[in-house]
């Protein structure tokens, strides 16, 4: 089964940028993406290491294909989300229903993103 690992950019104390690297309910933070998947990966087991994953690094940049507003309340769920993981507390299913929406715009903009770019490139090599 393919696994998804979610990289999120935050800002923290003292208006520091760090980065916190979700797989399911496991989750670390790094300086930089690359540190928050490294502690991530000291986190998985023998098994989970060897399963397929997919990584997603959100940079929260409006654009063509996901809005402004989209992103500003898909990070608005997303830190409700974390915060009631950490308590061991839940959101509402009507926010749980939002941000899976959310989510799967975010994929469909993912997809339509990574297609444009293929078709930029296959333009430039005809080129």
């Amino acid at each position: 089964m393919l696994q998804t690992i979610e990289i999120y950019r935050e800002s923290g104390k003292r208006r520091r940028t760090s980065y916190r690297a979700v797989r399911g309910r496991q989750q670390a933070e790094g300086k930089t993406p690359g540190q928050a998947l490294d502690s991530l990966e000291k986190l998985l087991s023998a098994e989970e290491k060897t399963a397929n994953s997919l990584i997603v690094l959100q940079r929260f940049q409006p654009d063509a294909f996901f809005s402004k507003s989209q992103q500003t309340r898909l990070q608005k769920l997303m830190t409700r989300f974390h915060e009631a993981i950490n308590t061991d507390a839940t959101i509402s299913p009507d926010e749980r229903a939002e941000l899976e929406q959310l989510v799967n715009a975010e994929w469909i903009a993912a997809i339509a993103r990574a297609s444009a770019m293929i078709a930029q490139t296959d333009q430039e090599l005809k080129s």
